[in-house]
């Protein structure tokens, strides 16, 4: 049924009674004189101001219909917004296709964000207090197809006018876990050999499962886009590589889309994102991914027990266990197990990645300046290990250079 304007019915209205008025005052003045005639009265258009258009368009078959209202948003209040998927404490991700009235742009929102994490990157907020990192492009297109990720999903104009957009929208909607994230990161120094002038934030640390999804950002300036595959076994090469120690070495690929905001489809065995700035930059994101372990025999060599000596040196076991690359292990001081020893000059810390990510043994603290360079394992691998002996009195502090909040500590009496 077509919309009937409000403004037209009342401007009609209005006419009529103004009629109705003239009619009945020349009735009167006929009736005290037959010289007088009433007057006719003049037609009246109403001016086009008052005249509001509705957005209209053929639908689109087998496509579901939206119609804009005023954007929520604070300080959007003067733009026009059709809200396709409503936010989520779940990710969604899949693909959005599109045709509308007028030419759209496309949003995904992440979060919503703790307080302290909007730092330059686009924020979208209905009440002021609760934000969301906003992913916006503007493809200046009335039709399209668009693949995103996020918390929620909308289009949007910067008009006051009302749009119609008939959409499809293909799309998963998965719990948070290892592979499907939304967060906000800072970055740091690049670890990786030759890189030390750049900035970097791992969002997906490196596994020798991999990654297949879609990435939605939000940063705080331009970005670049990065995924590893390997580590490449002995002999393979590639036109451009990254390594962390010189001797690890993953196949690179880098994108450079010049902005700040956007979507990439990408596969690998880590996700990043760059610059190749010393600054910090901070960055907002939803990542859907899937991770498939890869199909190969793993051969698990036999430990060998150490036995014990009365007075001689001993061997303590550090585990990084299953999970510690996730945020949360910190919270119980599981991230490495123990996460304290307390050993005697000559003793021997063996620690072993029993993880499905790769980690690292850093000698150092991540809030107290990063490596100190007293030891180092580099990347370790699902299942490798990594020994240091101890000849000297002191507390040492250590950490994953991955996964900085993954803290250890050595005693040595």
């Amino acid at each position: 049924m077509a919309t009937i304007d409000k403004a037209a019915i009342a401007w009609t209205i209005a006419i009529v009674a103004f009629g109705a008025g003239i009619a009945a005052v020349g009735d009167d003045l006929q009736s005290s004189t037959s010289e007088v005639k009433a007057p006719t009265a003049a037609t009246v258009t109403p001016p086009k101001a008052e005249m509001k258009e509705e957005p209209t368009k053929a639908m689109m078959a087998g496509y579901e219909r939206l119609t804009s209202q005023q954007d929520p948003g604070v300080g959007h209040e003067s733009h026009q917004l059709a809200i396709i998927l409503a936010p989520s404490d779940k990710v969604y991700s899949g693909t959005l296709k599109y045709d509308a009235s007028e030419p759209i742009q496309l949003v995904t929102l992440h979060g919503p964000l703790s307080p302290g994490e909007d730092k330059g990157q686009a924020i979208w907020t209905p009440d002021g207090e609760t934000k969301f990192a906003l992913t916006f492009v503007d493809e200046k297109k009335s039709k399209g197809e668009w693949k995103f990720s996020g918390n929620a999903l909308a289009v949007h104009t910067m008009k006051t006018t009302p749009f119609i957009v008939d959409y499809k929208v293909d799309v998963t909607e998965k719990a948070m876990s290892e592979s499907v994230k939304t967060g906000t990161m800072g970055s740091m120094q690049d670890p990786g050999v030759g890189h030390e002038s750049h900035q970097l934030a791992i969002i997906l640390p490196p596994s020798e499962n991999t990654y297949s999804g879609i990435l939605s950002y939000s940063a705080s300036e331009p970005i670049q886009l990065v995924s590893l595959k390997g580590p490449l076994a002995e002999g393979m090469t590639a036109e451009k590589t990254w390594t962390p120690d010189g001797e690890t070495i993953f196949e690179l690929t880098f994108v450079d889309p010049k902005n700040a905001m956007g979507s990439w489809e990408f596969s690998g065995n880590a996700l990043a994102v760059h610059t190749l700035n010393t600054n910090e930059f901070t960055v907002s994101y939803s990542v859907s991914a899937t991770s498939t372990a890869p199909e190969k025999v793993t051969v698990t060599t036999p430990k060998v027990e150490e036995t014990p000596k009365a007075m001689g040196p001993k061997t303590v076991n550090v585990s990084m266990p299953q999970g510690s690359g996730i945020p949360g292990c910190e919270e119980t001081n599981e991230c490495y197990i123990p996460a304290s020893v307390s050993i005697n000059v000559g003793d021997t810390v063996h620690w072993t990645n029993d993880d499905a990510a790769a980690h690292t043994v850093t000698s150092g603290s991540p809030s107290a300046g990063g490596p100190d360079g007293k030891f180092d394992s580099s990347l370790m691998s699902p299942g490798a290990t990594f020994d240091v002996t101890f000849d000297e009195k002191g507390s040492v502090d250590y950490f994953c250079i991955v996964h900085p909040w993954m803290v250890g500590n050595v005693n040595v009496n």
